[in-house]
């Protein structure tokens, strides 16, 4: 799978970079790391700059499904998106489906997406 993950416990950070193409099935794989790691709830950055995202619609749709099947997943943390600027579309329709769920936005930073995320830190209890 082409994402590298890497997960601060101690800064309830996840960092996923995405090289290459990744598919619904990696994107959901990645969720399935999430929460086997108990990081749902920790602020994620998901660099898709140096890769693309080949999934359609459909797709997004299904792992956006996914991530709300888990009883026990409880809330999830900011999610900021860094992409590439000619490659917003699926960043943008995942952000559009979950937005009422957690904050999430896109950027074409990892300097920006850092500072807001920042922005929103809260310190919440192990879970």
């Amino acid at each position: 799978m082409p994402i590298y993950l890497d997960i601060s416990h101690l800064d309830r950070l996840v960092i996923a970079v995405i090289i290459g193409e990744v598919t619904a099935d990696d994107i959901t794989g990645l969720a399935h790391r999430f929460a086997e790691s108990g990081a749902r709830h920790y602020r994620k950055i998901v660099d898709t700059s140096a890769g693309a995202l080949a999934i359609d619609e459909a797709g997004i749709a299904a792992v956006t499904a996914f991530l709300r099947t888990d009883p026990k997943a409880g809330a999830r943390g900011p999610l900021a998106f860094v992409v590439d600027p000619t490659q917003t579309q699926a960043a943008e329709k995942f952000a559009e489906l979950t937005a009422g769920e957690r904050p999430v936005k896109i950027f074409h930073s990892l300097h920006a997406a850092r500072k807001w995320l920042n922005e929103c830190a809260t310190i919440e209890p192990r879970r």
